[in-house]
Formats: C-alpha cells, structure tokens, sequence
C-alpha cells in the first residue's frame, strides 16, 4: 500500500511539474488580464488618464444606459437567431453528406471553405453582395421579379440585422454540418434496418434513431457557437458598424464605441465584465456535458481491459 502511495505521490508531482508552463502561460494570459478587467471596470479609467475608484457606479450607469439595454437584446436576437438557423442548415447538410453519391468528397471539402476563409475576406464580400446600387443580391432579386427597385441593406434596421446573421450563419453552419456528420457516421445500420422492418418511414427512422444519436453533438456544437457568436465583434463592425442608429449594435460593438471612441474605457470593460456569467455557465454547462461522455468511454475501456 505504501509503495502504491508513494507511486501516486510522484506521479502527481511529475503532473504538477509538467503543467508548470501551462499554468504559468495561463496565469499571463487569461488569469491576470481578466483579473486587470475586472479591476478598472470599478474606476473611472480613460484612455491616457488616470484611474480612479467609483465602485459600481459604471455597472450603475450601464444598467440605466437605454442603448447597452438595446445592445443586450440585438445581441440576443442576433445570437437566437443565428444559432437556430446554424443548427436547422447544419443538420441537414450532415445528412445530405451522409448520402453515397458520386463527388460526395468534393462536395465535402467546397462546404468547408466559409469555415475556412479569413473573416474579413468573408465580411468585404457580404458588403459587396449587399450593396445598394451594385450588389448581387439586388440584382438576383430584380431578375426574379421579388423587388422593383434596390433595396437599401445597410440602411433598414430589419435589413440590417438581417445581413449580419446571413454572414454568421454561412460562416458558422460548416461547422455544424461536419460535427454531425462525424456524429452520423457512427450510427449502426442495423439500426435503420431494424426500424425499416418494424415499418418506420423516413421521418420516423430520422426523429426516433438519427435524432437521439446526434442530439449530444447538436447540443455541444450549438454550446460553443453561442459562446462565438455572442462574442461576434469583427463581422458586425465590418458590415454595419452598429448601424443605423443602434439597429444591430451587439454588446461587443457598444462596448469597443463606449472604451475606444468615448474613451470610457473602465465603463467600456465593465460591459464585457458583465457578460461574464453568461460566459461562465455557458462554459459549465459544455463542460457537464462533455464530463458524461468521457467518463463513459473510460468505463468501456476498464470493461474491455477486465474481458481481456
């Protein structure tokens, strides 16, 4: 017993050592920035100014600010929205990728690219497509008779908001798409086969064996584009700039105008400071549901091991 002890004590240690980098790199990099954060959101920091201590009265100021509030429920819609329209278009990419068919893996590698792409490639091409006088979009939809003049897209808050989730939900749904297929190819036949026996039609086979099957990775995979999307700065900046007058200034842009063009940068912190739960019990939640499933594969492994 005391061998076994000690055994564990030294490899606990040698843990500890190997790790030392990694915590220190983690301390620089995460742990005292968020601590700094934190910190000057309770001052009155400005940008080349001193720092003095207020307390709450940056939270105090936010919470009674009328556009934080509408930056809340942008980025609410923008995030809702998005995420339903990744899952919807995701699941069904994976299940058309699934289907045997001729050039399938050309197919697959095409539909990576918006994963792929640098973002501001990305945005610079959607400000192109919607633009008033030249953009395609205007063109496509006067060529199919749904519009008799351009429409302005920047310019119209629905429009607006409308082209920022269009961006994230072309630029995210691969992501979707290729971690449930990965999920779908894992899936028994015999389980589709014993469905079709039983007389269960397409639908069938798909809400009863398809859907409980992939219904984790759907969940995971929309877990961590919520976390991506609620913290979406660079599209919306790109494309719209909050614009026009605050129609699709999202939390993070009202928070980059109140730091960097008002030159509040402590109340402009305290915005991303009070986003922080969010963050926390998103992280939590992805991590309970991840715990499961690893702690399912070690016990098939200890079983296998014991059979052997």
């Amino acid at each position: 017993m005391k061998s076994k002890s000690r055994k564990t004590a030294a490899n606990t240690r040698f843990a500890y050592k190997i790790n030392v980098p990694l915590i220190v790199y983690l301390c620089c990099v995460l742990v005292f920035p968020v601590c700094w954060g934190i910190y000057i959101s309770f001052t009155n920091k400005t940008i080349g100014g001193d720092a003095s201590f207020i307390g709450l009265r940056n939270y105090e100021r936010l919470l009674k600010d009328p556009e934080y509030i509408r930056s809340i429920v942008n980025t609410l819609k923008f995030t809702v929205i998005s995420i339903l329209a990744k899952t919807l278009l995701g699941t069904a990419m994976a299940m058309a990728l699934n289907v045997d068919f001729k050039g399938r893996n050309i197919c697959r590698a095409l539909l990576m690219i918006p994963w792929t792409l640098p973002n501001i490639v990305v945005v610079y091409n959607w400000r192109w497509i919607f633009d008033a006088n030249s953009g395609i979009a205007n063109h496509l939809l006067k060529s199919l008779g749904l519009i008799d003049k351009n429409l302005v897209w920047f310019g119209s808050a629905g429009l607006a908001m409308l082209t920022i989730i269009i961006a994230n939900v072309w630029r995210g749904t691969p992501f979707f798409g290729i971690s449930i297929l990965a999920k779908l190819q894992t899936i028994s036949d015999s389980y589709y086969e014993a469905a079709q026996i039983d007389g269960a039609n397409a639908l069938q086979r798909f809400l009863y064996v398809t859907l409980p099957e992939i219904k984790d990775v759907i969940i995971l995979s929309a877990m961590m584009s919520t976390i991506w999307t609620i913290n979406e700065f660079e599209t919306v900046w790109l494309l719209t700039g909050g614009g026009p007058n605050g129609s699709t200034e999202v939390m993070n842009v009202y928070s980059y105008k109140t730091a960097m063009r008002s030159m509040q940068l402590g109340r402009g912190i305290a915005v991303s400071v009070l986003a922080l739960p969010v963050f926390i019990l998103l992280i939590s939640l992805l991590t309970r549901r991840m715990l499961p499933e690893e702690e399912g594969m070690q016990k098939k492994r200890r079983l296998g091991r014991g059979r052997k």
